[in-house]
């Protein structure tokens, strides 16, 4: 693991153990834990928004908006590896310019320090060749880039019709995706059998898998099957599991880790 990927797991965990404040209103700590247990950036920077005018709930928003930016830079630490290309770019502002806008533009520099290059000449097609060329799986380029994309924009209800093809052909984040559309529309029984086809494969998934035993939507609750897949999610550094687990240690009894 990287210095700066330890540095941010350390201040995101330093975050979650300030989540129980004895200062803050106990409904107020509901909100929060709520908040900090979903896996969306944007319902923080409208809590915020709604919010920012309450001296009451200074404590929560300073935590907010803690959590929010460490999850813009987890963001940012994933696009850093991507291509700098204006699709890149277009793909992250549809997804995150509203609560990431710094992390963004930065991005948006990169593009533009970019040497400009000439379009490659496209390639003549043989008559037999068809219009729109599917993989071996039967599943399009242009089909999982609709999935991918509706979900950053987290146009679920198209996404739902997008990813369906994908998913039932076993593209893992496509599955996934399906996982997350279903709990986001309050399908738990579905949401949990797309979870448990991709969570071998995907942190996202497995993470998703992690918070429905914590809650006991869709399955029973199991804290002993929340930190498995927590920790399998870590394993595939995904930032909010590593996070879960922190904070599931600092609430244990001393002596019971």
């Amino acid at each position: 693991m990287s210095k700066a990927s330890s540095d941010l797991l350390e201040r995101t965990g330093q975050v979650m153990k300030k989540i129980v404040n004895p200062q803050t209103p106990n409904s107020y700590q509901r909100e929060q834990r709520a908040l900090f247990e979903q896996p969306y950036i944007d319902p923080l920077t409208e809590y915020l928004a709604e919010y920012r005018d309450d001296p009451s709930r200074a404590s929560v928003l300073h935590n907010v908006e803690r959590e929010r930016d460490l999850r813009c830079e987890a963001i940012a630490d994933e696009y850093a590896n991507e291509p700098a290309t204006n699709a890149m770019l277009q793909r992250y502002q549809a997804g995150y310019r509203y609560s990431c806008p710094g992390e963004v533009a930065a991005f948006a520099e990169r593009v533009k320090r970019q040497p400009s290059t000439p379009e490659p000449e496209p390639r003549a097609e043989p008559e037999s060749a068809t219009v729109d060329v599917a993989d071996e799986s039967g599943v399009s380029d242009q089909a999982l880039s609709d999935c991918y994309l509706l979900m950053a924009i987290r146009n679920y209800s198209e996404a739902r019709e997008a990813c369906q093809g994908p998913a039932d052909n076993g593209d893992v984040r496509a599955q996934s995706n399906m996982a997350i559309i279903f709990h986001a529309f309050e399908d738990y029984a579905s949401a949990r059998v797309w979870a448990e086809k991709a969570a071998p494969a995907s942190g996202e998934a497995a993470f998703l898998l992690g918070q429905m035993y914590a809650t006991g939507r869709g399955v029973g609750q199991d804290m002993d099957q929340a930190v498995y897949w927590y920790t399998e999610a870590a394993k595939r550094g995904h930032k909010q599991a590593q996070a879960a687990l922190d904070r599931h240690l600092e609430d244990l009894p001393a002596g019971d880790t």
